[in-house]
């Protein structure tokens, strides 16, 4: 059977606009991704939606829509079938010209998409790397030809065959084909090769290029998230100017953090780290040409005011708007402000660190830990409202989420017999442990320009106080904090941390594996019935079946508490008023950003 799909311009109602994917900055067309570290709760990326309902009823609509998505649910491939796109990719846009201006207070890691996991880094390769053998339908969610044209899936659905538009190039005018995915695909699963997220490409097992234009795909059993994960996690690398540099070390591999060769509808033009980038339109762009705005830079401030400041006066069209400031953001005349509930979750917590030797390995006292904190008022105090409670891996938004996990109100009474069964005594007004001596424990988060998460560490700390726990935070630039919560020697017990989630729930299993300890399992938790249910989960497209495994990961986590599970926040996004062309549609408004055009007000 063959479907041909046309691209829908329709718009839902903005009711059902309330979703958004992991996309750490707006840039090409949405593709699946996995969970990304997030630098801040209140630096929300520009892919968002106008709030037209209270927040409870546009989180329902949200979750009712996330439930009918392929996207969500990984609904059985249907085997036997050909899928044809006849969208119209080359006509030019016409509206170039100009200059974006973006602030942030942290910068990237690296242009490798395949050594980081921060958000940070990805928005900065989304601009330059085009990635995507398919990609979601801005309006539905659903999978749908982007760099290859059509594909077919077998009769007994284990092999997918997908044919590349023949007219794509690198930014140096060299042809974009199968073999530059094949040959990324064969680095990135090079264990030696350290890609973060290997396990989720374990499923495949043979990837090839058939021609120049066609790969072939093949899996050995039945994989729920297999369409979505195989053409989504390998974004080609120029196999010509690759093949013959390091893979990871920058200092002889230029193009890991100086991309010369490139495929998205940006070229770095310049990047002086931890001051500015500066990214130029490509004119080799596969989709549409070039974007309309010739320009992006994107300064980087030591400080949240600074940066809102820099938008609010209109010297940048966007910039981070702390919770703080976003009622005042709502009434400025310059900036039209989009808010939202998005259905992959950017959720915060706090990581106890669960090795040997250090307090927090024993489950009692990270149970007094989580009944020692107000998470309900934190929530409201330090988001204003912009947030709601999460007790565990899946928020209420997810068609996974189970609400009958332990959550931990606030109770110091059970807090302290919590810390009496780990053998710890309360005297003085003092936690003790065995040897007398009062418990004191290190809290690292970054950035450490976020004022947010400097006053979420602070409240913790009086609240551990409470309970005769002594709190020293230590406060980090953004690479250094994820240099130190992923690596092994590390000595903090507790750290502030996000992950912006993935609406395939299955996805979320990378930050729970023991085999990405400490890269992205920084905690070290450590639990085979919960790896387990994650394996059971992706051998179905069995839904109900599904739902029930996840739910029931969702329970024995909340109950081993590696994390103190916070709050998911509402994401908003200010835009100022020149910036046209936005088009808001189940995936925010980022998904577009190449048709987004300048006109300044008149005199």
């Amino acid at each position: 059977m063959t479907q041909v799909l046309n691209r829908r311009s329709w718009l839902l109602p903005l009711l059902l606009v309330a979703l958004a994917l992991i996309a750490a900055q707006c840039g090409a067309p949405a593709t699946p991704e996995p969970p990304v570290a997030e630098s801040s709760v209140s630096e929300a990326a520009p892919e968002a939606v106008e709030e037209t309902a209270s927040a409870d009823d546009s989180q329902e609509v949200v979750r009712e829509v996330v439930e009918q998505s392929q996207a969500a649910q990984s609904t059985g491939v249907e085997a036997g079938i050909t899928v044809v796109s006849e969208e119209e990719v080359s006509s030019p846009r016409d509206k170039r010209g100009g200059e974006y201006r973006d602030v942030s207070t942290s910068d990237a890691v690296s242009f490798h998409p395949y050594m980081t996991t921060d958000t940070a880094s990805s928005g900065y390769q989304a601009q330059v790397y085009t990635g995507g053998l398919l990609r979601l339908d801005e309006n539905t969610l659903e999978y749908i030809p982007n760099m290859a044209e059509s594909y077919t899936i077998s009769e007994d659905g284990l092999t997918f065959t997908f044919y590349l538009r023949e007219d794509m190039k690198w930014s140096d005018g060299e042809p974009i084909t199968a073999n530059d995915f094949k040959w990324t695909y064969d680095q990135v699963t090079n264990p030696d090769n350290g890609f973060p997220y290997l396990s989720q490409l374990d499923f495949i097992s043979s990837y090839e290029a058939v021609d120049d234009y066609t790969l072939e795909i093949k899996i050995d059993e039945v994989y729920a998230p297999a369409l979505g994960q195989m053409s989504g996690l390998i974004t080609p690398l120029p196999k010509h100017i690759w093949e013959n540099l390091d893979w990871s070390d920058p200092e002889t591999n230029p193009e890991i953090n100086s991309p010369s060769v490139v495929s998205g509808p940006y070229k770095l033009a310049e990047w002086k780290r931890d001051q500015f980038v500066v990214f130029e339109a490509n004119e080799n762009y596969w989709y549409h040409g070039a974007p309309n705005l010739e320009r992006q830079v994107l300064e980087i401030v030591p400080d949240q005011d600074i940066a809102y400041q820099k938008m609010k006066s209109g010297e940048t069209d966007t910039g981070p708007i702390t919770p703080e400031n976003l009622e005042e953001a709502r009434g400025l005349e310059n900036i039209t402000l989009y808010e939202w509930w998005p259905a992959a979750a950017l959720w915060s917590y706090v990581g106890l660190n669960m090795r040997e030797g250090f307090p927090t390995h024993d489950i009692n006292f990270r149970h007094g830990l989580n009944y020692a904190i107000d998470k309900q008022l934190l929530t409201d105090e330090v988001m204003k409202g912009q947030a709601k409670r999460l007790c565990s891996v899946f928020p209420e938004t997810s068609w996974v989420y189970n609400p009958d996990v332990p959550c931990y109100e606030y109770d110091p009474d059970k807090a302290l017999d919590e810390f009496s069964e780990a053998g710890y005594t309360f005297e003085d007004g003092k936690l003790l442990d065995e040897n007398g001596e009062q418990v004191t424990l290190k809290l690292i988060y970054g950035p450490n320009t976020s004022q947010t998460l400097e006053l979420m560490a602070v409240v913790i700390q009086d609240y551990l106080s409470d309970v005769g726990i002594e709190v020293e935070i230590q406060s980090l630039e953004w690479s250094s904090f994820l240099e130190t919560k992923s690596s092994e020697g590390s000595d903090w017990d507790m750290l502030l941390g996000a992950w912006r989630a993935t609406i395939e729930p299955h996805i979320m299993y990378t930050i729970w594996a023991e085999e990405n300890i400490p890269q992205l399992n920084s905690v070290a938790y450590v639990n085979e019935e919960v790896e387990a249910l994650f394996d059971e989960a992706g051998k179905t497209y069995d839904a109900e079946f599904r739902k029930e495994k996840y739910g029931e990961v969702q329970r024995i986590i909340a109950e081993d508490a590696p994390y103190i599970f916070l709050f998911y926040n509402k994401t908003w996004s200010g835009q100022n008023n020149r910036i046209q062309g936005i088009e808001p549609t189940a995936l925010g408004i980022g998904w577009n950003f190449e048709d987004w055009y300048i006109e300044e007000p008149l005199e």
